[in-house]
């Protein structure tokens, strides 16, 4: 029981100075891409983003006609 407290107070006594280096710390670690590889995954970013967006806007406008074509038709009856 004693060492669970310990624990706990261990944990407190870092603060927030503590988990800001260690935060700093592991931005240290990270690989950054360099320019060309940025300037690649953003491209590829910008065309899947585009393309799914078109894909999205067609259906929208495939499902806007089907159903203004079959309320006009129930209108009709």
């Amino acid at each position: 029981m004693e060492d669970k407290k310990k624990d706990v107070k261990e944990k407190k006594e870092g603060g927030f100075s503590e988990w800001f280096s260690g935060i700093m710390g592991e931005f240290k670690r990270i690989t950054w891409p360099d320019r060309k590889t940025l300037v690649k995954m953003v491209v590829t970013v910008i065309i899947t983003s585009g393309i799914f967006g078109g894909v999205i806007v067609l259906y929208d406008f495939a499902l806007t006609a089907g159903y203004n074509a079959l309320y006009s038709f129930i209108n009709q009856l």
